[in-house]
């Protein structure tokens, strides 16, 4: 797969050379990333969904080759998380748990798109193509709200954060989770001159697990990451 995209990326490049418009942009975004994992009690589904919102910002490149058909690529730093609500942790409504997660992303979207121009500098887009993310920073944070004896009132200690990529939850030596992402997605948008306005899903294509097999319950771990996004854009340099 790997292999695959580094053959995708490298014909994109090639391809620019033979443009019949190219544009430079910047763009800004919102984007909901989904984490959907297998649990013990359900090792055949991925029915633990982890849902963090952010926002995202970077440069784009876009290039009409003939007839409409062409691609964007862009290169955007991400930044999401998610506060987290108070659970409690046993039978009593004391003591209660947070867990809050923040998570920041680098990424590299590769569009193969066609532009239906309906009007005078106006075009409807379709795109489609793989998003290669790697996240440098996944952290868990997580607090505790205890009543304390004397008041009657919580009391909340923070117990500290948790690097993901760090986890070896059944202590074989091997880490549970790869900050590495790969996608897949499709979408559509709307361009008027050099601003556009994009939204689409992608479809997670690869495993958020680097070890495959939960050695504490004999049970193979599942998870992947999906995103909802929309971009807004502005070409400032066509050529």
């Amino acid at each position: 797969m790997k292999r695959n995209l580094i053959i995708l990326i490298i014909s994109t490049i090639a391809l620019t050379a033979m443009g019949q418009s190219q544009s430079i942009g910047l763009q800004v975004g919102f984007c909901e990333p989904l984490l959907r994992q297998n649990t013990a009690n359900d090792p055949t589904k991925k029915s633990n969904v982890l849902s963090m919102n952010g926002g995202k910002v970077g440069f784009v490149y876009d290039a009409t080759l003939v007839k409409g058909f062409g691609f964007s690529m862009a290169l955007n730093y991400g930044f999401t998380g998610q506060s987290g609500k108070w659970q409690q942790v046993g039978p009593s409504l004391y003591p209660k748990q947070r867990i809050s997660y923040q998570m920041h992303t680098i990424e590299l979207p590769i569009d193969w798109q066609y532009k239906f121009q309906i009007a005078q500098n106006t075009w409807l887009i379709v795109y489609t193509g793989p998003t290669i993310q790697y996240n440098f920073l996944f952290n868990e944070h997580t607090r505790r709200q205890d009543l304390d004896p004397v008041t009657k009132r919580p009391v909340d200690t923070d117990l500290g954060k948790t690097n993901r990529y760090a986890i070896d939850s059944d202590g074989d030596g091997v880490r549970d989770y790869t900050p590495l992402n790969i996608l897949w997605g499709v979408g559509a948008g709307f361009q008027y001159k050099n601003y556009y306005l994009r939204g689409g899903y992608d479809f997670g294509i690869y495993s958020h697990y680097r070890d495959g097999r939960n050695d504490t319950g004999d049970y193979a771990n599942h998870a992947r990451f999906d995103q909802w996004g929309l971009r807004l854009g502005w070409y400032f340099l066509n050529f």
